[in-house]
C-alpha cells in the first residue's frame, strides 16, 4: 500500500469520530447534541464556561457514567467550532472504550498529530473520552509530553474513575501546564442545582421568604428530587412522562456491574455490601462487622469493595475525628453514604428484585417519612463532601456529631435532627464548640438564625447551600 493511500485510510478512521472536519455544522447532527437539545431541562456545568482556551494543559474530567461527560465534551466542541471559530481539524475527539493499552493510544495520538501539525499551526484541542480503562494510559501521555508533542495542545481526558484517573494523572508531574486545578469532577446535580434547573424563580428568592411563603412548594420539589436524583435524563423523563422508566435504573446498575466485572470484582458481593450499608446509613461501622453481616470472607475484601465503589462515585466514606483532640484515627469506625438518592434507590430496587417496576416500588417505600432522617443525613453529607474534602464525623468523650468540616484550620459542626421540635440545646457537645467555630443544626421545619448555632430546615439548607457555605 503506498503512503498516499495509507494516509487517506488513517484520516478516514479518525474522521469517523470527527465528522466536523468535513463541515463544522455537522456537530449539530451529533446524537449527544440532538438528545441534549430535545430535552426540556438543559444543564451546563460551570467548567463549560471556564474551560481554558489557548492554554497548554492536560486536564481530567472525572465522574460516574450517565452523568453526561460525553455530552459535555460534544457541547464544548460545538462551542469551539461555532462560537470560538476554532479551525475544525484542530479539534480531535476519540472514544477510548476499545483502546487496548498505552501503545495503541500512543499510535492514535501520533496518527492525528502527524495528520494535523504539518498543515496547521493553530492551537490544538484533543478530547479523549473514557480513558480510565486504557492500561497505563499515562505512559502514552508522558512520552508525548516528553518529546514535545503536546506543546500548543489542550488535552482533556474523561473517565468514570474506577481505575482512578486522578491518581494516574498525578504521575505526570511538571507536564500538566499552568492550570491551577487541572482535575475536574462532574457529579449528578445536587438539590441546589436541581432547583436552579426546574424552578429558577424559586431559587432566586431569598431563602427566608421561601421558608415563610413557599416552603410547601420547595418541599414538593424536594420530593421530586428524591425520586429523580441529579441525573439529567431522569429529571426530563420525570417531568415529561410523570414517572421514571425502568430502563434507567437497569442502565445504572448495568454500568456499575460492568465496571466491577472489568476489575475482577463480583457484582453479587458488591450488592450484599451495599445492602448492609443502607442499614448502617448514619451509623459508624467497622470493616469486620460489615464483612460478617454481608457474608464476605475478609474485612480486607470489604474495604477493597468500598474503595472501588468510592472511586466510581457511588458512595463516599466519612472518617472519625476526635473533637477534643482535633485528631483523626483511620483505625476507628467509618461512616459511608451514597452520593445521590437515585444511586441508592437503584441498589435498593436491585436488592429487593424490583428493577422491572422500580419507580412504583420506590415511590411506595423510599418516600416514607420513617426513612427520611437517614436520607436527610446522607444528603447533607453529600452536599458537604462536594465542597469540603476534609469531612469527618466527630466524637467527644460521650457524644457523636454527624459531620465536622475542617477548612483553613477552623472547624464547623453539622448535626441533622429531622424532627419537628428542635432547639440549639439539641446540638451535642455545644460546650466543646468555641466562638471561632460554627455549628449548624439541620431541622425538619425550624429556622432560627441566632447566636453561634444556626437551625435550618433540610430543604432550605440543601436548596440554598451557597448561602451557608463556609469560608475556605
Amino acid at each position: 500500500m503506498n503512503n498516499k493511500k495509507k494516509d487517506e485510510m488513517d484520516k478516514s478512521q479518525l474522521q469517523s469520530h470527527n465528522p466536523w472536519w468535513l463541515r463544522q455544522e455537522l456537530i449539530q447532527e451529533d446524537t449527544k447534541i440532538t438528545e441534549f437539545e430535545g430535552q426540556k431541562f438543559k444543564w451546563l456545568p460551570k467548567v463549560y464556561f471556564d474551560f481554558p482556551l489557548q492554554k497548554d494543559a492536560i486536564l481530567t474530567l472525572r465522574g460516574p457514567r450517565q452523568v453526561g461527560k460525553t455530552t459535555f465534551l460534544k457541547l464544548l466542541i460545538r462551542r469551539l467550532l461555532l462560537e470560538e471559530n476554532v479551525p475544525r481539524e484542530t479539534i480531535f475527539f476519540y472514544p477510548c472504550d476499545r483502546v487496548r493499552d498505552y501503545n495503541q493510544l500512543f499510535a492514535i495520538f501520533n496518527e492525528y498529530l502527524n495528520f494535523v501539525t504539518p498543515r496547521l499551526k493553530n492551537h490544538i484541542y484533543i478530547f479523549l473520552d473514557e480513558i480510565s480503562f486504557v492500561k497505563e494510559w499515562q505512559r502514552a501521555i508522558k512520552d508525548l509530553a516528553d518529546k514535545g508533542s503536546l506543546k500548543n495542545v489542550t488535552l482533556l481526558l474523561t473517565g468514570s474513575n474506577i481505575l482512578d484517573i486522578k491518581f494516574s494523572s498525578e504521575r505526570l508531574p511538571g507536564r500538566r501546564g499552568e492550570i491551577f486545578q487541572p482535575d475536574i469532577t462532574m457529579l449528578p446535580l445536587d438539590f441546589s442545582e436541581f432547583l436552579s434547573l426546574v424552578n429558577p424563580e424559586l431559587k432566586r428568592m431569598n431563602y427566608r421568604e421561601v421558608f415563610t411563603l413557599h416552603f410547601a412548594e420547595l418541599q414538593k420539589f424536594f420530593e421530586d428530587y428524591l425520586l429523580t436524583g441529579g441525573f439529567l435524563r431522569n429529571i426530563n423523563y420525570f417531568y415529561d412522562e410523570g414517572f421514571i422508566p425502568s430502563f434507567l435504573y437497569e442502565m445504572l446498575i448495568s454500568w456499575i456491574e460492568g465496571d466491577l466485572h472489568k476489575v475482577g470484582k463480583s457484582e453479587e458481593t458488591a450488592l450484599r455490601i451495599s445492602g448492609r450499608l443502607f442499614q448502617h446509613l448514619g451509623t459508624p461501622f467497622s470493616y469486620y462487622k460489615l464483612a460478617r453481616e454481608s457474608g464476605v470472607i475478609s474485612h480486607l475484601t470489604t474495604r477493597d469493595y468500598l474503595e472501588i465503589l468510592s472511586k466510581m462515585f457511588v458512595l463516599f466514606e466519612v472518617p472519625y475525628l476526635s473533637v477534643d483532640e482535633k485528631r483523626t484515627d483511620v483505625k476507628k469506625n467509618h461512616k459511608a453514604y451514597f452520593y445521590d438518592p437515585f444511586i441508592l434507590q437503584t441498589f435498593l430496587a436491585k436488592d429487593e428484585d424490583f428493577l422491572d417496576d422500580a419507580y412504583n416500588y420506590l415511590r411506595r417505600t423510599f418516600l416514607k417519612q420513617d426513612l427520611r432522617p437517614k436520607i436527610a443525613e446522607m444528603l447533607v453529607g453529600a452536599a458537604l463532601k462536594r465542597n469540603y474534602p476534609q469531612l469527618y464525623y466527630g466524637m467527644t468523650a460521650s457524644r457523636e456529631i454527624d459531620f465536622v468540616v475542617r477548612s483553613r484550620e477552623k472547624y464547623s459542626f453539622f448535626e441533622v435532627k429531622y424532627q419537628r421540635k428542635v432547639s440549639a440545646e439539641d446540638f451535642p457537645a455545644r460546650e466543646k464548640i468555641s466562638k471561632d467555630n460554627r455549628a449548624m443544626l439541620i431541622s425538619r421545619d425550624v429556622l432560627i438564625e441566632e447566636g453561634n448555632t444556626i437551625i435550618v430546615p433540610l430543604e432550605i439548607f440543601l436548596g440554598y447551600r451557597e448561602k451557608f457555605e463556609l469560608r475556605r
